[in-house]
């Protein structure tokens, strides 16, 4: 019986030492219950009319030169969206208050400016570990989508959340 009990304890700290490894998912974030990725009708009818601005960028997903363009970003106060008339609109950007008053959800987790580094660690893990371990001074990161090209830059400000930016490759 101690034996048992003794493999099953090495196999908890084990686990518990090897740290977890989040496979980062944009389809899992929502922002004032919006999906990441939605119609221009849905953010509409949830957020109001954004500012409509025009995009003119060199490379990504979003150049004007693409099959479903033009591009353009619906621009509110703290957050903006990018997309066309064509295909869905996207979760551009949000910068976060002090206060955590603005959110973003991931999975059953909420993200604030409240979030500190350690927290967001405990979130996704190894690969938002390994980066701060690496780059103790650097305060953005990308989290790659799981098997795609695109992802998510956190900005960190005095140790809490900052901003969050939808990345596309250039």
């Amino acid at each position: 019986m101690g034996q048992l009990r003794l493999t099953i304890l090495f196999l908890s700290l084990a686990t518990i030492s090897r740290g977890q490894h989040v496979d980062f998912d944009l389809r899992k974030i929502k922002f004032k219950g919006i999906e990441f990725a939605t119609t221009k009708g849905a953010i509409i009818k949830s957020l109001g009319q954004g500012k409509k601005t025009d995009t003119n960028y060199d490379c990504g997903f979003f150049t004007n030169d693409q099959p479903n363009g033009p591009y353009y970003q619906l621009v509110y106060a703290d957050f903006n969206y990018i997309g066309s008339d064509k295909e869905k609109f996207y979760l551009q950007s949000v910068t976060f208050d002090n206060k955590g008053r603005t959110k973003i959800k991931y999975g059953d987790k909420e993200l604030d400016g409240q979030t500190t580094k350690e927290e967001f660690i405990r979130i996704f893990g190894d690969k938002a570990k390994e980066h701060f371990d690496l780059y103790p001074d650097n305060d953005s990161l990308i989290l790659y989508s799981k098997d795609a090209d695109d992802g998510a830059r956190f900005t960190f400000k005095d140790g809490r959340l900052l901003r969050f930016e939808y990345w596309t490759p250039c």
